[in-house]
């Protein structure tokens, strides 16, 4: 059992506010909250999760049987995985198998990992969205000095801008709309070199001049527009990578798709994280190289959580947050 500390939110949280399943196997009802960070508050005898009473741990929302022919392959996409806050209803034994409970179960085949005592458990929950962009950054091997154009400065955009400048890249540009201008100048303190306002200035030719005419080593699409997806291919240079990881909501996107043999692109996917980025994403925040400070965003508790689902939608005039979040008292 688990005493939740704080759990982070995102677009997903929104969907599922709305009745939307975007996830594979996804039910309702159910307790939702997939960021999840807490204290290990009980543990049934011969539980075997590698972890003691009053651990503070971050939860890893997979869990993957082991035994399909995925898992034994290798591969972390199991085809009979199961999410926190997603895929395990009110039904399923307690029921209590999200973050926005102030307790929840952990079942077996639970990844959990420690962290520090030394950062607040409301920054810590930036785990789980630092795991993705790990698990794709490691995919498309961006290299130091290499650069980077990331449409989209919403959490996952600024994530990604922090990490890229954790990994030493040179070029990091991240462009918004206008209205986007508190997010894009937190970009600039997170590690962007440069921010373009879209509704301001040609995003092609504005890149094109910052690099000398070379475009991007990697071009990322972290938007809900669909117009990006297309940009993307149009940022990257010759032999380039493109990173797609914005959903539209399922809807058929538009693209001059010629761009990716006429250049000889890479075109990936970013699908969440694996086990592996999960660690790697608890060891870089538990190193305190990370600006969790500054990615933390707004706070809210339970009894907040309309304010906190207002701001996340944007819905709030005058407001805006580079994240949001929960956190149990």
């Amino acid at each position: 059992m688990l005493k939740v500390e704080a759990v982070g939110l995102c677009a997903s949280d929104v969907a599922q506010l709305h009745g939307h399943k975007h996830v594979p196997g996804e039910v309702s009802p159910v307790v939702p909250g997939h960021e999840i960070v807490g204290r290990v508050h009980a543990l049934a005898p011969g539980a075997e999760l590698g972890v003691t009473v009053g651990q503070r741990v971050a939860v890893d929302l997979v869990r993957r049987c082991g035994e399909c022919e995925v898992c034994k392959s290798g591969s972390p996409y199991c085809s009979q995985m199961q999410l926190y806050g997603y895929t395990q209803g009110l039904d399923v034994r307690s029921g209590l198998h999200g973050g926005y409970g102030e307790y929840m179960e952990i079942l077996p085949n639970t990844q959990l990992l420690p962290l520090t005592e030394s950062i607040p458990a409301a920054q810590l929950s930036l785990f789980e969205p630092l795991a993705n962009v790990i698990n794709w950054f490691d995919r498309v091997d961006l290299l130091p000095g290499e650069s980077v154009v990331i449409q989209g400065p919403g959490h996952m955009g600024l994530i990604c801008a922090a990490y890229a400048k954790l990994l030493g890249a040179g070029t990091i540009i991240v462009t918004g709309r206008t209205q986007d201008r508190f997010r894009l100048d937190a970009a600039l303190n997170l590690g962007a070199t440069h921010v373009i306002d879209v509704d301001r200035q040609d995003l092609v030719s504005t890149v094109a001049d910052l690099t000398d005419g070379r475009l991007v080593d990697l071009a990322v699409d972290l938007t809900d527009a669909a117009v990006t997806v297309g940009t993307c291919l149009e940022l990257a240079r010759m032999g380039g990578r493109v990173l797609w990881a914005g959903l539209k909501n399922m809807s058929q996107v538009a693209m001059l798709s010629d761009l990716v043999p006429l250049k000889g692109l890479t075109v990936l996917g970013g699908a969440g994280s694996t086990a592996a980025s999960m660690r790697k994403a608890a060891e870089v925040l538990n190193a305190g190289s990370y600006p969790t400070e500054a990615l933390q965003g707004e706070v809210f508790t339970l009894d907040e959580i309309d304010q906190a689902m207002n701001l996340l939608m944007r819905a709030t005039p005058g407001e805006d947050a580079v994240r949001v979040g929960l956190a149990h008292h």
